[in-house]
């Protein structure tokens, strides 16, 4: 089984000892890697039908790994896992809204995870915020390379600094707007690969670009618009280093 730079970093992210719990396993390749390699002692693998969990359930019958069926579950979601049954939770190769979805369904048995590590397909941004108000703290922001494009891999831990009142909820105050460009390119995306970085960001300076120049051209008054766009150019060309 050839192993891709993003499932590398995920499987990275899990410290030995801890439990894991698979949301949308696929082939299950994170969890065997995990399991095999003695890295977590129990593995839970869930998907949302039957037939594509038969895909994880394949993959630990090829590599000759007896697992019992508990650990094999057909749910939506966390749904199917039980509060604190796990130290880390993992969902990879969803899009970002999808992930708040699953993840706001239970806000009581997410903030039980230890651990978040979380692999969007896109829109990161409303994640980052979706984490930061409810608990987690980002200890890693994750770019690696898979084909052509890059991926993020975002891990984050649960903090004690979120009270709790008769077992509820609760929620922190964002330390800037949940649209601020901060939660999509964050600061510490500049700690990885610089020729996976630089073409990330500069992806998106050419989008920022190319907006600006169509809202000049635009018949209504999009001075707002450009002007915030301009301010996160800058930022990103700060990212960069430039």
């Amino acid at each position: 089984m050839k192993i891709s730079d993003r499932i590398k970093a995920i499987c990275g992210a899990v410290t030995s000892g801890e439990t894991i719990a698979d949301i949308g396993t696929d082939h299950a390749y994170v969890p065997l890697i995990l399991y095999k390699n003695n890295v977590s002692p129990h593995v839970i693998m869930c998907d949302i039908s039957a037939g594509s969990l038969s895909k994880a359930k394949k993959s630990f019958t090829d590599a000759e790994i007896d697992m019992p069926e508990s650990s094999f579950r057909v749910g939506d979601g966390i749904d199917v896992i039980e509060k604190g049954e796990v130290d880390v939770l993992i969902i990879a190769g969803l899009g970002g809204v999808t992930i708040v979805d699953i993840l706001s369904n239970d806000i009581d048995k997410l903030q039980s995870f230890k651990k978040l590590i979380l692999q969007p397909r896109n829109n990161s941004g409303p994640l980052r915020s979706f984490l930061y108000r409810y608990g987690f703290d980002i200890t890693d922001n994750k770019l690696v390379k898979e084909g052509k494009f890059s991926c993020e891999v975002i891990v984050a831990v649960r903090t004690s600094n979120i009270n709790r009142e008769n077992g509820s909820s609760s929620e922190r105050e964002l330390p800037y707007k949940d649209t601020d460009i901060r939660w999509r390119y964050p600061e510490g995306i500049i700690n990885n690969d610089a020729l996976v970085v630089s073409k990330r960001l500069g992806h998106a300076i050419e989008n920022h670009k190319r907006e600006i120049e169509n809202l000049r051209r635009a018949k209504h008054d999009q001075s707002d618009r450009i002007a915030m766009l301009k301010k996160e150019l800058n930022y990103l060309y700060t990212l960069l280093g430039e």
